[in-house]
């Protein structure tokens, strides 16, 4: 007894302490949160079995014995269910008994929440907790069926609108109507896991997940749990980065995932709720005996404590997860989009996402020109001194203005002018983290605004693009207008702050960041739009702002990223709007379809042990419609392989340079010092860049037709123009019907 007050005192102290720690930020006192359970009623008052409603491509179908809920595509008489339609029909055992089918499997909605008494993160299944209990209740609703699954043992209740529209089916959630009472605390909601499922052993299908480039997953059997994992949408909210460990993964730029099946494919997008969105696998587990990808939700923040040393629980955990009363207030909706015949494919999905961007997000093909490379200039980097002994910091160049316009004329020399030039680091602190923006300036050593003025002139004249980045995310000195009281916060109110990590280790540095807060955001960039006039810019770059979301729990709105791409795409606009071209780095979709030019695209997928093998989904999505280059071959492990890859889609390498080399930056943390000094590498830049060079132009401007993955190391892209490649990334020359690609290679015509 001694021993659990003892923990209880210990776990309150620390639960004090949290709130106690809340620095400057101010956060919304007047929250929306969950209905509460005990005060809710639930009742049906549709009870037939049979279709619902209907339009000219879709049924909707309700089972009102199992409870389940299918949508039929009249077209071709395709069932796309809660379940795979295979898991419908009777399985049996060897003693002639029926087969159940696994909880699991059975389940539309999980929920996960927090175990008051271990912290421990537990998920509930709307099957054994909803559906055998006879807690799922049907209402009517316009073009569709809502379907509340009360959770009577938990004491909560999630409502799901299912509907149909001319060219898809859709599945809502609406998290102001969840309920929940008073012991159990919901952060997040997973929502049809088996929609996009099939069987482990299924022939000629497989299961499509966004991560970096694109990655394909084909099912395999396992002899037990299988291969369980999750990411997030848009990465990880910066507000809870790690601070043990970094990671070389891929980042999911885009929220769809989907499914092929025979002759018949979905394609899923998450067409509202994307910034708190995961996407889960769950592939070739014995006990489910099906494959699926799916997506998970975040609706209540939260941020992490330390566990108290005297504390005791049945967990392992070193932290536990404390919440916020407010909760996401967005809907979580999720379209599906049938695909069949030969459209039932990867470009047949990147094809159908890439209409959707054009319907609903404004995508259209822009004017600016493709180029044949970009060039990163980095500008200076803090690097480690010392002053009479005692350790200090100085401003290390790398690459002045001068110095970057001699880089550019000796380029443009050896490869053309049809290039874009983007200068990283060129603020106060180089590419190191100090005032927000860089101070919003040049650093004198590399030219100052003078210096600057004269590189954009000249290169203007030749007719390259140059685009000064500028990073509105993260600071960590006072200046430039903005101090700790324009800082994100987290929902106690304690100031949100996150390290960078040593290249080599993956171990966290000794030093934290502020993150600007989200109502600042557009501050920053306003006066971006004004000091680059006065610094005679013609393009801006946004590094960080186009690959980073994160929450700020000063506003409901912005909680778990809540309105990132808004946020964003009004930076862009407002930038288009004082007349300035924009370039992304590994651009997020919504920055992706607000700027002009994209860099630093990925080529590879993560790699895990689940993926089959990558493809190029996010240049199939863009290419013709934005101008992109890839990720910098000269920091490619294998950049013969990076290059197949440009090829592979079209799109044109990008390369990371500095122009001074010298022996006391062997020390510097950045992993680009030792491949990057441009006199090594500019011989080989000229050797690849014209070697390409006709290839490139032949497909300029070009949209993707076709895609076919002939074989795990070989494919044949064809565009609009005609042109197709076929490319052979194996170690053997390959017989196509194209003709003979050697190995490592590929080959390229014109079709009639």
């Amino acid at each position: 007894m001694k021993k659990y007050i003892l923990s209880f005192l210990s776990l309150l102290m620390a639960l004090s302490l949290a709130v106690s720690m809340a620095g400057c930020g101010k956060v919304s006192t007047t929250l929306e949160t969950f209905l509460s359970y005990s005060e809710q009623s639930f009742d049906s008052d549709y009870t037939s079995t049979g279709v619902v409603c209907e339009n000219d491509n879709w049924q909707l179908v309700w089972d009102n014995v199992t409870k389940r809920v299918s949508f039929v595509e009249k077209a071709t008489g395709y069932v796309w269910g809660q379940i795979p339609q295979e898991a419908t029909e009777p399985q049996y055992q060897e003693n002639g008994a029926v087969k159940k089918n696994h909880p699991q499997l059975e389940s539309v909605v999980q929920v996960i929440y927090q175990d008051p008494k271990s912290f421990d993160d537990v998920t509930a299944y709307s099957y054994s907790a909803a559906v055998q209990s006879g807690g799922v209740y049907a209402q009517k609703v316009d073009n569709g069926l809502k379907v509340t699954y009360e959770f009577l043992e938990n004491e909560f209740s999630v409502p799901v609108e299912y509907t149909i529209e001319e060219d898809s089916f859709k599945i809502t959630v609406r998290p102001t109507q969840i309920s929940e009472g008073e012991e159990f605390k919901i952060h997040s909601v997973a929502v049809a896991p088996f929609l996009c499922g099939m069987k482990n052993d299924a022939q000629n299908s497989w299961l499509f997940m966004p991560d970096g480039s694109g990655s394909v997953i084909e099912p395999f059997v396992s002899d037990g749990v299988g291969s369980i994992g999750s990411k997030f949408v848009y990465g990880k909210d910066l507000s809870h980065q790690s601070y043990t460990k970094a990671n070389t993964e891929e980042q999911i730029n885009m929220p769809v995932f989907g499914a092929k099946k025979g002759d018949n494919a979905i394609l899923a997008v998450i067409s509202s709720g994307s910034e708190t969105a995961s996407i889960n696998w769950n592939i070739g587990s014995a006990n489910i005996g099906y494959s699926s990808i799916y997506p998970e939700f975040r609706i209540r923040g939260y941020s992490y404590i330390q566990r108290p040393e005297n504390f005791v629980t049945t967990t392992t955990l070193g932290a536990f997860k404390i919440f916020s009363d407010g909760i996401v207030t967005k809907p979580i909706e999720i379209r599906y989009f049938p695909l069949s015949g030969e459209n039932a494919d990867i470009k047949g999905m990147a094809g159908c996402y890439r209409n959707y961007l054009v319907e609903n997000a404004g995508l259209e093909k822009n004017d600016r020109e493709e180029k044949l490379a970009t060039f990163k200039y980095i500008g200076a980097v803090i690097q480690p001194d010392f002053v009479v002994g005692i350790p200090t910091e100085k401003l290390f160049p790398l690459t002045t203005t001068k110095q970057a316009l001699s880089m550019t004329e000796e380029l443009a020399e050896a490869v053309g002018n049809d290039i874009n030039v983007q200068l990283l680091g060129f603020g106060k602190t180089g590419v190191d983290i100090g005032e927000v923006a860089g101070g919003f300036t040049v650093a004198g050593k590399l030219g100052g605004a003078k210096g600057m003025k004269s590189l954009v002139k000249a290169l203007n004249e030749k007719g390259i693009n140059s685009f000064m980045d500028f990073d509105l995310i993260s600071f960590k000195n006072a200046g430039s207008g903005f101090s700790k009281s324009n800082t994100a916060v987290y929902h106690g109110g304690q100031v949100v702050k996150y390290t960078s990590f040593d290249t080599v280790s993956k171990m966290a540095n000794q030093d934290r960041f502020f993150v600007l807060s989200r109502n600042s955001l557009f501050t920053a960039s306003n006066k971006v739009n004004e000091k680059a006039q006065k610094l005679g810019l013609s393009g801006l770059s946004y590094a960080s702002l186009s690959k980073v979301a994160y929450s700020d729990y000063k506003e409901q709105k912005h909680y778990i990223c809540g309105d990132m791409s808004e946020d964003v795409s009004n930076i862009y606009k407002s930038a288009a709007k004082a007349g300035y071209n924009t370039l992304s780095t590994s651009a997020n979709v919504y920055a992706a379809v607000s700027t002009d030019y994209i860099n630093d695209v990925p080529i590879y997928s993560s790699n895990y042990v689940v993926s089959s093998y990558d493809v190029p989904f996010y240049q199939l999505v863009f290419k013709g419609y934005r101008p992109m280059s890839s990720v910098s071959l000269n920091l490619c492990s294998n950049k013969e392989d990076a290059l197949l890859r440009c090829i592979e889609s079209g799109i044109s390498p990008s390369y990371t340079l500095y122009y001074n080399f010298d022996k006391e930056i062997v020390t510097n943390a950045h992993s680009f010092i030792f491949g990057s000094h441009f006199a090594g590498n500019r011989e080989e830049i000229a050797r690849t860049l014209n070697g390409i060079k006709d290839y490139l132009n032949s497909v300029e401007g070009a949209a993707v037709t076709d895609y076919v993955r002939l074989s795990q190391t070989a494919s044949v892209t064809e565009f609009d123009n005609g042109v197709y490649t076929v490319v052979n990334f194996g170690d053997s020359e390959i017989e196509t019907a194209y003709g003979s690609v050697p190995a490592k290679s590929y080959i390229t015509g014109r079709g009639e």
